[in-house]
């Protein structure tokens, strides 16, 4: 953090701060050997804190079939990080309400309510443990905005306005990720790492920390691995909040949706219910924090037009007009590298700056229109981090691109239509058949690029053989019933192994890919050829 900065929210007098019982249950979650005799003690200290807690005991949100009758019942029910989760939100709301424009506290804190309503469900459907800390990361993400809301009033309400939408028709709402480009820009620092520091000043566990700070960096190469799945299933519960909050966020459905594959491996039918289930629980948690709650025609409006939006992407899942055949590979596993791939380089890779947690800011769109697939210009933005990776950590990259042979025949005989679906389909098999973090994009009219970090040639070789030979025995047909029969050329280039010694730079690994891919074309199509050989 900017010392200066950190100087003035070390001294400022009217951060937001906890009271004496909030945070004793913060020093009380941090020992294990604590007992609930103990919490029972503290939390019976503030009678406006016990009401709260018999009120959210007793919530359909529990669904208990008798109503707790003591204090005692109570905190077995809702646990103690539950306790503290709920014991903090109530606390902070409270003072938080003498924060004035342009921070709009409510809408504040109804995004708050519904990012850590959708950490509980997400992490409920994932089989995660600790639900409970999951609310409370959900409920904190954004504590930073607040904080420096109350810290620098006037300057970082300039900042606020300027990351403020103001929707035809709509409610003025804040765009978070905007927010924190314009923080970085103008402050050096942005409410996220503000947050984080936050939180460690009261005393929160570590985990929750990284949690905080992970909403805006899933991808933070600094962050430990064991908490990954917490910071990854919040950061994925702050955007499907933003669908509920921000009118017309819910046309990124597709891109949030790519990210729940990406990190939990979600389908789109996951998705949606995970949608469904926040809209369905959050006028429970709202009512139990005194929030304003979202209008069921509201609700159902939004899940429509986030199901719509998904379901233009997913015409693209796959062609029922194109062919009678089902799609070859749908019921196969993602294909597993090969055994001589060397497994520290893979674990290595899946964990340095992944792909999968590089979120494009809003106005620099990372998806092909057609295939919904990554683009050239976000495919080359990750290759150019891929190649820097593989020479720091001195294992090998390899880059392939596939293109459908006779493209031009194809749309001529049978339609655009008919090819715009056969690419769409080809896009879900290559995305279906590579590791995780792999990366498959559009290169060009009928090109694909595969881009596969620490995969050596062998391993890369066999892949691509497994890709042709499912597409030879794919037999799909047209609208009109013609039977296709499609091939795809492949070119191979993999650094260090086929000529390229040091890659210092992306243009020389692209540009043997497609010497590769024009020696296949050149040969007859169907067929791999390898750069160098």
């Amino acid at each position: 953090m900017h010392a200066e900065l950190e100087r003035r929210l070390s001294f400022c007098g009217n951060l937001p701060s906890l009271p004496a019982v909030a945070i004793q249950i913060i020093e009380l979650a941090n020992n294990p050997d604590v007992h609930l005799n103990d919490v029972a003690r503290v939390v019976a200290m503030d009678p406006a804190l016990v009401t709260k807690l018999f009120r959210a005991a007793n919530s359909p949100l529990y669904g208990l079939r008798r109503k707790a009758a003591n204090l005692r019942q109570v905190l077995n029910l809702l646990g103690l990080q539950g306790t503290l989760a709920l014991a903090l939100g109530f606390s902070l709301m409270v003072s938080s309400r003498g924060v004035g424009a342009p921070l709009d506290a409510e809408q504040f804190w109804r995004r708050s309510l519904l990012a850590a309503t959708a950490c509980r469900i997400l992490g409920g459907r994932l089989a995660m443990k600790n639900l409970e800390e999951l609310f409370l990361a959900g409920l904190l993400h954004g504590i930073g905005i607040l904080a420096l809301a109350i810290m620098m009033p006037e300057q970082y309400g300039e900042l606020l306005t300027a990351a403020t939408d103001h929707p035809v028709g709509g409610a003025a709402t804040l765009d978070c990720e905007r927010l924190a480009r314009l923080e970085r820009e103008r402050l050096e620092i942005d409410h996220a790492r503000v947050g984080s520091w936050l939180l460690q000043r009261w005393g929160l566990p570590d985990e929750l920390c990284h949690a905080v700070l992970g909403a805006l960096y899933p991808g933070d190469a600094e962050l430990p691995e064991r908490y990954r799945p917490l910071v990854e299933c919040v950061a994925l519960s702050v955007r499907l909040a933003d669908i509920w909050a921000r009118p017309g966020y819910w046309q990124q459905s597709p891109r949030v949706a790519e990210l729940a594959r990406q990190w939990f491996g979600l389908g789109a039918d996951d998705y949606v219910e995970i949608l469904e289930a926040v809209g369905a629980k959050f006028p429970e948690i709202a009512d139990l924090f005194q929030i304003k709650a979202l209008d069921a025609a509201e609700v159902a409006g939004i899940l429509e037009q986030a199901r719509e939006a998904l379901a233009i992407r997913q015409a693209r899942s796959w062609p029922t007009t194109l062919g009678k055949r089902a799609l070859p590979g749908d019921e196969a596993q993602p294909a597993s590298p090969p055994a001589s791939l060397p497994a520290a380089a893979l674990g290595a890779a899946a964990r340095a700056d992944r792909p999968a947690a590089s979120i494009p800011a809003p106005g620099y769109y990372a998806f092909d229109a057609l295939t919904g697939l990554f683009n050239r210009q976000h495919l080359d933005e990750i290759l150019r981090r891929e190649l820097a990776n593989a020479r720091s950590q001195h294992w090998p990259l390899s880059v392939a691109l596939l293109s459908l042979d006779d493209y031009r025949q194809l749309n001529e005989l049978h339609g655009r239509t008919t090819g715009d679906q056969v690419l769409i389909a080809l896009g879900r098999l290559f995305g279906g058949n590579i590791r995780r973090h792999d990366v498959v994009a559009r290169y060009g009219d009928a090109t694909f690029a595969l881009l596969l970090p620490a995969c050596g040639l062998e391993a890369a070789r066999c892949l691509l053989e497994r890709l042709l030979a499912l597409i030879r025995a794919w037999e799909p047909t047209s609208e009109g019933g013609a039977s296709l029969r499609l091939t795809v050329s492949a070119g191979l280039a993999t650094c260090p192994d086929t000529g390229l010694a040091d890659c210092a730079s992306t243009e020389p690994l692209l540009e043997a890919a497609e010497r590769a891919l024009r020696d296949a074309r050149r040969a007859g199509g169907d067929r791999l050829a390898v750069y160098g050989e």
